[in-house]
C-alpha cells in the first residue's frame, strides 16, 4: 500500500471529522460495509448528486477499506474552502470535460501501486437528482487494468445540499449503500466501442441497484447476486 493511502493519524482524523460533521446535520444510514477488500487495487464508482458526496464516501469508506481512496475531481473544484476539503480527502485534479489521458495515467499509476481510485462516472452533479449518462473512462480503466470495481449508491445528498446552495438542509435523510466488487471484461471478438458502452451500462445499473428509486432515472437496476 502506498503511503498516501495508508490510514495514518491524519486521514483517520479527517474521516472521523467528516462522519461527525455529517451525522450532526443529517440522518445517515450506511449499508454494506462488511467484508470489503483492505488491499489490492480497486476502483470505487458512485453516483453524483451533491458536493457532499465525497465527504460521505471518504468518511465511511476510508475506515472500512483501511486506506484512503484517491478521488479524481474536476480541477475547478480545487479552489477556496471546497478545494481545501477535497484535498484533505485525498483528491487529485483532472481536466473538466471529455477524455483526459492525464487522468487515466494518474488513475493507473495509483492502481499499479495497489491503491484505491474513487471516481464519480457521471462527471458532474445531477441537475434533478436523477442518474445520468456516464462520461467515458471508467470502463476503459477497469477493463484495461483488470481492476475490480466497487459500486456505491448515494441517496439524499441532493436534498442535503442542492446545486447553487451553500447552507445544508438540516435533518435530511442520507443513505449510503455499498455493493460487492465486480470485474468488467471485454471479449476479444466484439467491437470495442460497443463493448465499452455495454460495460458503462452495467456499471450504472449496478449503482442504480444501490440508490433509492427516485434517483435511478432510466437505469434499470442490475439483478442482485
Amino acid at each position: 500500500m502506498s503511503d498516501y493511502q495508508a490510514m495514518s493519524w491524519y486521514p483517520t482524523l479527517i474521516a472521523g471529522l467528516c462522519r461527525f460533521g455529517l451525522q450532526s446535520i443529517a440522518r445517515v444510514r450506511v449499508e454494506g460495509l462488511g467484508d470489503l477488500p483492505s488491499e489490492g487495487p480497486l476502483i470505487l464508482a458512485a453516483n453524483h448528486l451533491s458536493n457532499a458526496d465525497p465527504p460521505f464516501i471518504g468518511g465511511w469508506l476510508s475506515p472500512a477499506l483501511e486506506r484512503r481512496p484517491t478521488f479524481l475531481a474536476k480541477e475547478v473544484l480545487f479552489q477556496g474552502p471546497l478545494g481545501v476539503l477535497i484535498r484533505s480527502l485525498g483528491a487529485e485534479p483532472v481536466k473538466s470535460g471529455g477524455s483526459d489521458i492525464g487522468a487515466y495515467r494518474t488513475a493507473k499509476g495509483i492502481l499499479d501501486k495497489g491503491g484505491v481510485v474513487a471516481i464519480l462516472p457521471e462527471g458532474t452533479r445531477s441537475f434533478d437528482g436523477v442518474m445520468t449518462k456516464p462520461k467515458p473512462g471508467v470502463s476503459m480503466l477497469a477493463t484495461r487494468t483488470g481492476t475490480p470495481v466497487l459500486p456505491v449508491g448515494i441517496s439524499g445528498t441532493d436534498e442535503l445540499i442542492a446545486r447553487e446552495q451553500t447552507l445544508p438542509n438540516i435533518g435530511s435523510r442520507i443513505i449510503l449503500r455499498v455493493g460487492r466488487p465486480f470485474t468488467l471484461t471485454i471479449p476479444g471478438d466484439v467491437d470495442r466501442r460497443e463493448a465499452l458502452e455495454a460495460a458503462d451500462a452495467e456499471l450504472m445499473r449496478r449503482i442504480a441497484a444501490l440508490v433509492e428509486p427516485r434517483h435511478r432515472g432510466t437505469w434499470e437496476p442490475w439483478p442482485q447476486d
